[in-house]
């Protein structure tokens, strides 16, 4: 492998176009829209530790996708930006809004907002406007020791944007498309003074959507201010909102039976005999009042300071609030006997406070003349989560044309479950991480982490007024263990073992009988190499895995109402991603990912044996190609992508299957001295396509048909 790296590193350099630096854009004029070039693998990123280790430095695959990526690709929301890391899927599912496929797992990762990461993470996700952030960082593979429990496949930091003392800056965006959908939005950047400066950051958007009956509009607003009297001293304080509406969301579209269907496709196919109807594209089975919104504050302050030149400490300290409310038919699905489609009824709210302070010590410098980088730190955060949670039987409709009604009251007579729950969660954890340069070229690198979790639920019946009180602590230990050679300056090979742990289910959500089981584990091996050539922009990361989960639940063979945790799950695979600057003016990005994900241990009710089939939204082949043109002797720049999504199961059985599909967007950006205008075809051909489940197994998210999209952008 190593020659093999040598000989295309050598093929590379003397390419006569390679061999061009990216100070030679420098004679280009001034443009909004600019190719990336690729320096990924020197940046530092939070998500992967405390370290300051860069991206180069870290026995791990850590993909960076910023705001410049987000401009080039068009990416509008937390959805999109997630989807557009390499080996990242992402589905929009109203109740888990941005719940992850990755590695071969599904929701087994752990999202952190500004760095900081929530129990039972998912349920603060949604789907934000990606103008609030400057970058998102995703690293693969268990990552407890740096987030805490959960992290199974990985975890995902969405870092917004902050103040800067190098001058005044801005930009803003307006944009108008098909269905309706339009988008405001503004950042500047303003010092004051040589030690203080603030930003603040604003969007508004709003669409019909391509469903029918289901408009949403989402409101952003950021607002930062950075203190940094001397090299020794920083703060930073923020505060960062964001709300969103939505009218009858769109909670998927049913598979019926092949004879019932108007305009059957090839886009969910299986042992079911259910297929896709394109006749029922657009039709909303929701009710006709139903609705979905949030209101989400984050109020952070993070300090940092140097005691030594070698020592400093860092402080964060965070402050959630968060209360969403929603009532619709989120799950439906197709009736064979009587060929309508059955719907449910849920009404859900979350009243949700959380915070959290995190000290930590950095240390930078030599010992025993070997450098040596080392953290040693501690985090405690309270969880307070009030949630009132409705589930009943609501009418069944038509497919092709619902009497959809209103949500019906809030009456034992129409709904079988009626619970108000309250879930604390306290959590305490000692970290330690260590770096240490064996030689110049050798790096090993190890972390521990010790988590103290105390749940406490008390769930009360609203209809027959019973309580139900119960909790569990858990003592979690995570730990990794790794190392990095470079083989030259530019090449690294590294390899890592990680042991992480993650709950059965949601914290907040456990059920008495779960939360008597111990969290599940995983283990992880891994390799690779990450390589790059000097001034030339091109970067390679390349890397083998094998992750395994143990301890999930599952059933004796021989007395299927047993459940015990026997069960347990495994994804192999191959990731590879490739900056290449072809020439000065063209620029080619690609991923791709080869898994290998099933069961080895599943029983399931009625002493189904699963084992050998796979998890649920596990697409087994994905790939992304972004290619980019900025001629120098026009003022524009062309965008053309390609994403293919492997096929899926929507349940474990593996009776529906979501069929593979690939989708092409492109862009042409005028940059003029007034601003770059941007012209944006999605999905060009227009395919029919499903890309998440989540509900019931004959429920699918339907992609959205070709879109067109005007913007005008200004930096300034």
């Amino acid at each position: 492998m190593k020659a093999s790296f040598i000989a295309i590193a050598a093929c590379l350099a003397s390419s006569p176009a390679l061999a061009q630096t990216p100070d030679d854009a420098a004679d280009r004029p001034e443009r909004d829209t600019i190719i990336v070039t690729g320096q990924q693998l020197e940046k530092e990123t939070e998500v992967s530790g405390r370290l300051g280790l860069t991206i180069r430095e870290t026995p791990a695959v850590v993909d960076i996708v910023t705001q410049q990526d987000f401009k080039l690709q068009g990416v509008r929301t937390a959805i999109e930006a997630m989807n557009a890391a390499p080996g990242v899927v992402s589905g929009n599912l109203p109740g888990s809004i941005g719940s992850v496929s990755m590695r071969g797992f599904h929701r087994a990762v752990n999202y952190l907002y500004d760095g900081v990461r929530m129990a039972n993470s998912d349920v603060g996700v949604r789907n934000w406007d990606a103008w609030s952030f400057e970058r998102i960082e995703v690293i693969k593979g268990p990552a407890s020791v740096t987030s805490g429990e959960g992290a199974l496949a990985g975890a995902i930091n969405f870092v917004p944007r902050r103040p800067k003392l190098d001058g005044v800056s801005g930009e803003m965006l307006a944009s108008y498309g098909s269905f309706d959908t339009a988008r405001l939005a503004a950042d500047v950047n303003l010092p004051l003074g040589e030690t203080v400066a603030v930003r603040g950051d604003v969007s508004s958007a709003r669409s019909s959507g391509w469903v029918d009956d289901t408009d949403s509009r989402t409101f952003a607003a950021t607002g930062s201010l950075l203190f940094k009297p001397s090299d020794r001293f920083s703060l930073v304080v923020s505060v960062d909102h964001f709300e969103d509406r939505f009218k009858t969301a769109y909670y998927g579209t049913p598979a019926i039976s092949r004879a019932l269907a108007r305009d059957p496709s090839s886009a969910v196919s299986g042992s079911s005999g259910l297929v896709l109807d394109k006749a029922i594209r657009k039709t909303n089975y929701d009710y006709t009042d139903g609705k979905d919104g949030s209101n989400t504050t984050w109020l952070r302050a993070r300090a940092e300071y140097a005691l030594t030149d070698n020592l400093k400490i860092v402080s964060d300290m965070s402050y959630y609030d968060s209360f969403r409310d929603y009532k619709d038919a989120d799950e439906y699905t197709f009736n064979a006997s009587t060929g309508l489609i059955d719907r449910g009824a849920t009404y859900i709210s979350h009243d949700h406070q959380y915070w959290n302070q995190r000290l930590h010590l950095a240390f930078d410098g030599r010992i025993a003349g070997l450098r040596n980088r080392f953290t040693l730190g501690a985090e405690y955060g309270e969880t307070d989560f009030f949630t009132v949670r409705r589930f009943g039987t609501g009418t069944s409709v038509d497919p092709f044309n619902p009497v959809r009604g209103t949500f019906p009251a809030d009456t034992p007579a129409n709904f079988g479950t009626r619970q108000d729950i309250n879930a604390k969660v306290d959590a305490f954890a000692i970290f330690a991480e260590d770096a240490l340069n064996l030689t110049d070229e050798w790096l090993v690198v190890g972390g521990f982490r010790y988590d103290d979790v105390k749940l406490d639920r008390h769930v009360l019946n609203a209809t027959s007024g019973a309580v139900q009180t119960y909790g569990q602590t858990y003592h979690p230990i995570s730990w990794r263990a790794g190392t990095v050679y470079s083989v030259t300056p530019r090449t690294q090979l590294f390899a890592q073992y990680t042991y992480a742990v993650s709950p059965l289910s949601g914290l907040l959500f456990l059920s008495a009988t779960n939360a008597a089981f111990k969290m599940t584990t995983g283990h992880s091996y891994e390799g690779g190499v990450k390589t790059s050539l000097t001034g030339t922009g091109v970067e390679l990361t390349a890397s083998a895995f094998y992750i395994r989960q143990d301890d999930i639940l599952t059933r004796d063979p021989t007395s299927p109402a047993v459940v015990f945790q026997g069960g347990a799950q495994r994804s192999r695979g191959f990731e590879l991603s490739l900056n290449l600057p072809v020439t000065p003016e063209l620029s080619v990005a690609a991923s791709g990912t080869l898994l290998d994900a099933q069961y080895l241990e599943l029983i399931e009710a009625g002493g189904v044996d699963r084992a050998g089939n796979r998890p649920q939204n596990v697409p087994e082949r994905l790939a992304d190609v972004v290619v980019t043109w900025s001629p120098r002797a026009l003022p524009i720049t062309v965008v053309g992508s390609m994403r293919h999504n492997g096929d899926f199961y929507t349940e474990t059985a593996n009776v529906i299957k979501v069929t593979a599909f690939t989708t092409f967007d492109a862009a042409i950006s005028w940059n003029a001295s007034i601003g770059t205008l941007t012209l944006r075809g999605r999905n060009l051909t227009d395919k029919f396509y499903a890309d998440w489940s989540g509900y019931a197994s004959g429920l699918v998210f339907v992609g959205a048909p070709r879109s067109v999209e005007l913007s005008f952008s200004k930096r300034f």
